[in-house]
Order: structure tokens, then sequence, then C-alpha cells
């Protein structure tokens, strides 16, 4: 803001003299604001998600957090978290980050609450308001980022606001606070009003404008010499700023001159499609080699299994299933093994960007790398639709682990299967969790699932329809030509056995 002297007149009041950008100082500095009898101030100033909540509260429960549980407990357990696409990994722990950004913030949150679930604090006191603390705030950082709100979910953000504040003096208990006057905590109390009055948190967020910074400042920086860098990066801008608009006119003539199209509304779909490689990972891996190396202990068992739910509809009991899989021959001893399932993001309209993957799940055994250091083997968990799943909760829905993704060869299809019956093109072996409980836990509000003994394990088979996992056995075999609703996947790890199948709706268009 520039000071400007001399005899010019104050816009709002008309009286002259010393301004500021127009305005006398009065105007600017005076609590009432004479000179500005239609404005608030306060509603100048918008929530701000990166510096309000992940720069701000989020950083200090984490340290809170680390203060009550000790940070050699919290650090061991983020280096034991297993591997996952839409998880960063802190091998060092989170306690030696230093400058920690926004986005660091935005990934120790994704695991934090289940780190800390049954961690016990000291003096045997209970940790479940601390626990409620910490879902609440969650609860309240992602409800608040959402990009479309309606009353329902304004009244769930308030209600997460509302645990928080009911269950944070166990900070004061454990007398890591005394008080908690925090004027980016007060703030939280407006988001409510805020959006109502000026839309989502995405319209007035920093983060973008910091990412900017990147193409626009540091982008450009690193393209001079260093010396006499201010002309260098205007100069570098301007060309990219051209070689921009020429791309777009060139993909504008190129998409036969299109009408201009009204803006949509926020894609609120979650659709997603899976993506397998053309080429196997393993061309030809032999069935002893899925026991030993990728744990597939029952993997003949299983697959004949899958075969009598497919051709034998008079089996309808697990004797008689047991009994018919006593005698499917398997005709071969080696098959294709693929290491990776990808997964593209698909919008309300049908179109998908390929070159950006969304989700992965990865079933690859333990080998070396080259430099010879063992690396251990990586085994995924999906969520299983078992063919009465809906949209909102997990009934109808198990988890598995994955433990190879096949195919069967087609010269083989003939020998094992009716000729009227559609084979699907991927296969799974996996291993079955138990079924969820029938409400979440009360502290934090997650549902549990355990891994189950091998001795408790059925073979079983699973079909993947774009991403979603289905149990064969209570799903209809018309569901075979019908696209169902996509679910993502919940990662995490197990030690049971079970087979699945993997089956790609509508080949021609994937």
């Amino acid at each position: 803001m520039h000071s400007i002297r001399g005899n010019i007149k104050c816009r709002p009041c008309g009286k002259e003299g010393l301004t500021v950008a127009g305005y006398h100082r009065h105007a600017t500095q005076s609590r009432n604001l004479q000179c500005l009898p239609k404005s608030n101030i306060f509603h100048a100033i918008t929530p701000d998600v990166l510096h309000q909540l992940y720069q701000g509260l989020v950083k200090h429960m984490i340290a809170w957090i680390k203060s009550a549980f000790g940070e050699a407990e919290i650090d061991a357990r983020c280096r034991r978290l297993p591997p996952n696409h839409n998880i960063r990994i802190f091998n060092k722990g989170i306690s030696s980050l230093a400058r920690v950004s926004g986005a660091e913030h935005n990934q120790i949150c994704r695991f934090l609450l289940g780190v800390i679930i049954d961690i016990p604090l000291p003096n045997n006191i209970s940790s479940a308001k601390l626990v409620r603390t910490l879902r609440g705030l969650l609860d309240f950082l992602y409800l608040a980022q959402y990009p479309c709100h309606s009353a329902e979910t304004l009244q769930l953000l308030d209600e997460a606001l509302t645990r928080f504040h009911d269950n944070k003096d166990i900070f004061v208990t454990l007398g890591i606070r005394t008080q908690f006057n925090l004027p980016k905590l007060h703030s939280y109390r407006h988001y409510l009003h805020m959006i109502q009055e000026y839309g989502t948190t995405d319209n007035y967020n920093t983060e973008y404008t910091e990412r900017l910074h990147i193409d626009l400042a540091k982008d450009a920086y690193r393209a001079t010499n260093h010396k006499d860098e201010y002309s260098q990066m205007t100069l570098w801008l301007e060309r990219q700023e051209k070689i921009l608009r020429h791309a777009s006119y060139v993909h504008w003539r190129l998409a036969g001159d299109p009408l201009p199209q009204s803006r949509l509304p926020p894609d609120m779909q979650y659709a997603r499609e899976y993506k397998m490689t053309k080429h196997p990972s393993v061309k030809a891996a032999t069935i002893d080699s899925l026991r030993d190396d990728y744990g597939a202990s029952f993997f003949r068992a299983a697959l004949a299994h899958y075969i009598v739910l497919h051709t034998r509809p008079d089996a309808t009991t697990r004797a008689q299933v047991e009994h018919a899989a006593g005698h499917v021959y398997i005709p071969f001893a080696s098959l294709p093994i693929f290491h990776k399932v990808r997964y593209n993001a698909v919008d309300s309209a049908g179109h998908k960007d390929e070159s950006v993957t969304i989700d992965s799940v990865h079933c690859q055994p333990a080998r070396r790398d080259k430099r010879g250091n063992t690396v251990p083997g990586r085994f995924d968990t999906v969520l299983v639709n078992c063919g009465n799943g809906g949209e909102k909760s997990v009934e109808g829905y198990r988890v598995a682990q994955v433990r190879v993704i096949f195919s069967i060869p087609e010269k083989h299809h003939a020998s094992l299967f009716p000729s009227h019956i559609l084979i699907p093109k991927h296969l799974a072996y996996v291993e079955w969790f138990s079924p969820f409980t029938g409400t979440s836990e009360r502290n934090h509000e997650i549902f549990v699932a355990f891994a189950k003994f091998p001795r408790e394990v059925f073979p079983d088979v699973c079909e993947l329809y774009k991403n979603a996992w289905y149990n064969t056995r209570a799903l209809p075999q018309s569901h075979c030509q019908h696209h169902l609703q996509e679910f993502d996947n919940n990662r995490q790890r197990v030690t049971t056995t079970d087979i699945v199948s993997v089956l790609k709706s509508n080949e021609s268009k994937t």
C-alpha cells in the first residue's frame, strides 16, 4: 500500500490531505471507520485452509500429540506404515521434520488418527478424549474443503468443531496446554458463516497463489543465469505465456473449432476405471511359485471353486461346491502374473485422463534391486462388494488382501468353461478379513476388520468391475453386463489366504 502526499481528496469523505491509497488514514485505522460506513473489515478476512488449518491448528495438534505419546512411539509407528499410493511414508518419522510444508501436514493428517488409536497415555489416563479431539479436527478439516456444500454438510462441519471443543481439555489435563486462546482456532467459528456468505473455501484459499509462486517466480529464476535476473525472468514468463496461448490455439483447431461450452458445476461423481498393462509382469509363473513367493497357499483349491461356481449352478451348498471342486482338473502348471492395477478418474461425462494415476493396487513378492539389496514384498488390500454394497455405508463390503493377479491362458478356456460363459480377462487371489462389525467404534468412528486365520479360510472368487471388487458368490451372473458403482481401495496389512478374480467390464472401451 503506497502513501500519496499532497492535496488529494479522500474518496469516501471528500476531504483533502494525506491519504493511503486514496483513503484518509483515519479510514483505515479508526475502529468505527467513519469514511467507510458500509464496510465491515471482518468480512474481508476470509478462511484460509492452508495457513489456518494445515499450518495452523494441525501443526499445533501434531506437536501436542508428540508430547502426549512420545516422539519415539509416534516415529516408530510412522515407519511401520504399509506402502500406499496415496500416503507418503516418513521413513525417519515425523519428529525430525523441520520447516514442515502444508503438503507434508496434509500427508500426515491422512494416517495420524490410525497411528494413535491404541497408544496408552501416561498414568493410565484414558485416551478416548484425545482421540475424539483429533477426530473432530480432522472431520472439520476435510469437511471445510468440500467443493460443494449443503445444509447437511454444514451441520456436520459445526458438529465436528463442537466435538473438538468438547474434548480439547485433555491437553490441559496432560499438562501440555494451559489455555487455547489461539486466533486461528477462534477463526474456525466463522467458517460456517463465511461459506454461506462467499461460497466454498476453494474460492479464497491461498494455497493456489502459493503454488503460483513456484510457476511464476521459482521456475523463472531457475531459468536465468542468476545475474540481472529480473529482466530475464520477465522475458522467460512472456515466452511461456506465448507458448501456452499458441498450444491452446492449436488444440482448439485440432478439436474441430468446437462451440464454447458453458461452465459446469464441480464434478461430484466418484468414478474410477482400472487399467492393466498390455503384457504381464511375469509371463509364466508356476503354481508352486505362487504358493512360495506370493503366499497363495490355496491357489488350486480357490481356482477350482471359482470354476465350479461358474459351471455348476446346481452346486448351491458349501458341501456340494467342495465335492465338485475336488473333481476339477487344472490343465496348466503356469500362468501369466500382473503385479499392479492402476486407476484413472472418470468424470460425469465419461471422460478419463489415463495420464494421471489416481490410485493403484500392488501385489509383488520380495525381490532384489540392482545393488543386491532385498526389497520387501507388497500386497495391498481392496474393498470387496459382496453383491449388496451401497454408496455410503460399509454394509455389503469386506476387506481382502490381494496376493496374485493373473489370467487364465486362452487356450484352456474351452476345457474349463462352457462357450456361453464370459471368462474374466484378469483374476486375483485374495485373503479375506473378517466381516465388518455392525457399528463403528465410538471414539474414532472407524469400522474395524480383523485378519482371519488360515484354518478359517474358505477359498472364494471375486470380480473387479472397473474399480469395484465383487464377490461372485453373492453376485448374479446378470451383473456381468452392467456398469456398477466404483469404490476406493482400503489399505491394511493382513495375514490370511483366499482367491479373487478381476473382470474388466466393457473390454472394448478399455
